[in-house]
Parts: C-alpha cells; structure tokens; sequence
C-alpha cells in the first residue's frame, strides 16, 4: 500500500529534517539575554559548588546546566566564582555613589532598615524618578515619628532632616507619654507600614529616652503586621546600668512578649567588648524558639553623628572614650575639637574606632563568625569635607574630598579576603551564605520578592556576582575611603550588568524597589 503526502507537507518535513540537525546540542541563543559560562557558581541553599553555565532571561534565571547554552551576551566565568549578590540590610547612603562604591563590594540589594525613613511614599517615588543601580528599600523609622511628636515639627522622607535634628534635644531625651505614643504607632503605621515599609527600624541608640513601654507598642505593632523591626540598642555600656547585655534582653522580652521577629543591627559595636555576652543571649533565645536575628560589619570601628548619645559625658566616662578615638574627616580630634564641632555641628558624621589594637580582633570575631548571623555593612552618606554636604552623584571615580567610613566599600570583600582568604576561619559557602541567602530569608516571610533572592537557582532574580576569589580585596581606608574594592569582575542587577569586566557601567539603572505588599 502506497501513501501519497501532499507536496506541502514534503516540503515543511525537509525543512524540519535540515533545520533540526544544524541546531547545536544546547538551547538556541535566542533563548537567553545572557548566558554565564564555565564558572564555579555557589548557592548555599542548595549547597551546589561545581562548575556550570547559567541562562538568563527577562531579569531572571532561566537555566543551571552543565551542557552547552549561548545568548545573546556571553560572559566568560572560567577561574571565577558566581555567587548570589550581597544583600545588603544596613545602608544608610542609599545614592548613586553609595551604589557604585558597594557595588564594587558585591551588593546588589541595598536596603535602609535600622534607621528607615518617614514618610516612605514620597521616598520610594523620589527614588524610581532618580533611578538607582542596586535594589533599595526602607523600613520605616521610629525615630522619624518621634521626632515629630515630641518636637513638633513635620517629617521629611530624607537621612540629612534626621541629621539635623541633632540640633534638638526632647526626642532624644525625654520620656513620650501615653497621648505621645499613641501618635508615634499611629505615624509609623498610616505613614509606614501601610505605605509598604521593610519592617520598623527602632534606632534606639539615638534616643535613649524612649522608655520600656514605648518600644513595647512599637514590637506590638510590627508583631500585628507581621514585619520584622531591626534596632540599634540603647546600651552599650560594658557594667550595668544601660549595659548592651540590659538592653539585648530587653529585645529578647519583647519578641517573647509580642511574638515580633526583631533583628539586632551590628551586634559587633553594639557590644563593643561585652559581644561575648551578648551574642550567648541571643542564641539562647533562638534556641528557644524565639525569631531573633543578629548581623554584624567586619571592622572594629563604627561611624555614627558627633552628636549621638553615644558621646555624652556620662557615657564617654564609663566607656572610656578618648577623643583621639573620634575621626573627623579621617583626622583624630583634639577634645577641644571634639566639643566644638560637636557644640556647633552635631549632625556631622564621624568615626569611633572601638576596637583598635590588634589583640581586639578575637573581640571582633565572635560576632562576625556568628553561627547564622548576617553581615551588614552600616555603609554611610558620602559626604563631601571641603562643603560639609552629600558628595555629588555625577562625579566618577570618587575624588580625595569624598569621605565615609571605609565600610561603606568594602564591608564584603573585606569578609572574602580576610576571613575566607588569608584566615581561613570561614568557609566561602558561609560567608556567601552570611552576604545573600540569610538576609534574604530574614525578610521573605514579609517581603514575597526577597523569596527569589540571595540564590542562584532556575526561576530565581538574576542578581549575581562574578569574582576572582583570589584577588577579591577591599582597598578603602580611614584615610583614603574613596578606594573601592578590587576583584569583582561583573555584576548584574536583574539580569542587567552594572560592572563589566571589573568596569563600572556608569549609565546602568537596573535597581528595583523592595516593598511590602499592601493589601487593603
């Protein structure tokens, strides 16, 4: 029996035949924006470590395999490690300097969650209108609504309106009573929380007046949403009264109060030499089931206003604190400098070296090493020292009159070479693990985008680094901050390079806002 096929299907069946033996073995290099080949890539989720190449699509992953793949942009990873991109939950800059001086430190989600902002509508716009090239976000700040309240005068959604308010005393000092708590949850609420913030940020060390109740209907309200709050504790005194230890268990009593998933900002200069104490509490608390969480930077220095709490009579006194510790613009004051700029400018920001001999580093260790702990690098506005003012976003490279504290370059490339590199006292999984997946699960809970983020898995956000691990270094110092790090080779934000062959791509805005959903 013979069967006859009309001469179209003949024709369609020969094209079929031709065309699907010239296709190469991989997927066709239309099917991927950009394809990594032949990198070591690590994601500590799964806890894959071995070479594969990797497809990119629409800003996502859209393969992980060993076999051939091609796109439209090949990127050559051979000797180079992929990993997820640092997640950042501790960036104060939140410009474009601040973005491409972490990004050269392997962040591609920045987000501003100890301190936050108020009102974060007006933030989150201003940001999309300017374009930003890493990921951002905001919690929304406690100290914001009790600035309002108890000195009266309206909030700006900015980082320099809370600066200035330095200048004013009542918020930092005084107790808020009944009537003026009550307004304080009722700001962060209608102007945060229902507005889409990351969580409360309870920067507490800046105000120490704000008393036991109060912090306690903050806990209660982030625990009635379902978002985490991230605080700066009020104590870091070694001795008792207003020690850190006092003041980490009061965090512990009120996740265990409310049921709130609270997080505690850089444990490191929180607790300056008491971080021993500290850091046994918190793991006791995990162990009891509560949702406590805890970070830390890798310097043993921090950076904060010279009109902070911190710098007080009293608490210089029981600390210790000489005034050559405190830097301004990378130079050690004299005390009478130190009581002069802090007299007539009291939001300028400075450097205290807490920890700064070198048997300190063991001090340094135990909250860096952490078991599970985050690193968050704290990162500071870039300010200009010969205007006083945020340096300009459309000067690159950074020159001599740009300052802030080193940590703000290289916080992560710091860990990689430090810890990973040359000590050996944490493994390259754990410490990409520290930088991207345990800040990512810290907020997935609240927060659906970060559920697809700080891994290197199919359907996953294509925010990936490739670094040379032998190379990888931070190169800012207190001196010459304007250095950034060495040894990323490319990043991508959403699928889009913003460093490219360890080259800025200065016109490069692929960041996203992280935001809360809100339904109404």
């Amino acid at each position: 029996m013979k069967i006859h096929f009309p001469n179209h299907v003949l024709i369609l069946f020969s094209l079929l035949l031709i065309f699907g033996y010239c296709t190469p073995k991989g997927e066709n290099h239309n099917d991927f924006d950009v394809v990594i080949l032949n990198g070591r890539v690590i994601d500590p989720e799964t806890e894959l470590d071995g070479i594969r190449n990797i497809g990119i699509k629409n800003g996502s992953i859209k393969i992980i395999t060993e076999s051939t793949i091609e796109g439209l942009k090949t990127i050559d990873a051979e000797g180079l490690v992929v990993a997820p991109g640092f997640i950042d939950l501790h960036a104060h800059g939140q410009t474009l300097t601040a973005d491409r001086m972490q990004a050269f430190d392997g962040v591609t989600t920045a987000l501003e969650l100890e301190s936050g902002i108020l009102p974060v509508d007006p933030w989150y716009k201003q940001m999309e209108e300017q374009g930003r090239i890493l990921n951002y976000g905001t919690a929304a700040a406690w100290t914001f609504a009790r600035i309002e309240t108890l000195e009266d005068i309206p909030m700006e959604p900015n980082l320099k309106w809370f600066q200035e308010a330095f200048s004013l005393r009542s918020w930092v000092r005084d107790a808020a009573s009944p009537s003026q708590i009550e307004n304080i949850i009722r700001l962060i609420e209608e102007e945060g929380i229902k507005q889409g913030s990351i969580g409360i940020g309870i920067n507490a060390g800046y105000a120490p007046g704000g008393g036991f109740k109060e912090l306690l209907a903050v806990h209660q309200l982030a625990s009635d949403y379902g978002v985490p709050t991230f605080t700066h504790i009020s104590g870091d005194f070694p001795n008792d009264p207003k020690s850190a230890a006092e003041y980490v268990g009061q965090i512990i009593a009120f996740s265990a109060a409310t049921g709130s998933q609270s997080h505690i900002c850089h444990l490191n200069s929180s607790s300056l030499r008491d971080v021993k104490t500290t850091k046994n509490m918190i793991i006791s608390a995990q162990n009891a089931g509560l949702p406590i969480t805890t970070e830390s930077y890798t310097y043993g220095a921090s950076s904060t206003t010279i009109g902070a709490a911190l710098f007080n009579e009293e608490a210089r006194e029981k600390k210790d604190i000489k005034a050559e510790q405190i830097e301004l613009n990378g130079k050690p004051l004299t005390e009478d400098e130190f009581q002069k700029v802090r007299n007539e400018k009291p939001g300028s920001v400075v450097v205290f070296r807490f920890l700064y001999m070198p048997r300190d580093e063991s001090i340094l260790d135990e909250s860096v090493l952490f078991p599970g702990g985050v690193i968050a690098s704290d990162a500071m506005p870039w300010v200009d020292i010969e205007t006083d003012d945020y340096f300009d976003d459309n000067i690159w490279p950074l020159n001599e009159n740009a300052f802030a504290h080193p940590r703000s370059a290289g916080t992560y490339t710091r860990l990689l070479s430090h810890y990973v590199r040359e000590r050996g006292v944490l493994s390259m999984m754990e410490a990409i693990a520290k930088s991207s997946l345990y800040p990512a699960k810290i907020l997935e809970q609240s927060v659906d985008q970060m559920k697809y983020k700080g891994r290197i898995q199919t359907g996953m956000d294509a925010d990936i680094i490739i670094f040379d691990e032998k190379t990888v270094q931070d190169k800012a110092t207190f001196t010459e901050p304007q250095l950034p790090a060495v040894g990323m080779k490319f990043v991508l934000v959403n699928g889009e390079l913003i460093i490219e062959n360890g080259d800025l791509v200065l016109d490069a805005r692929p960041g996203k806002a992280i935001r809360r959903t809100v339904n109404e």
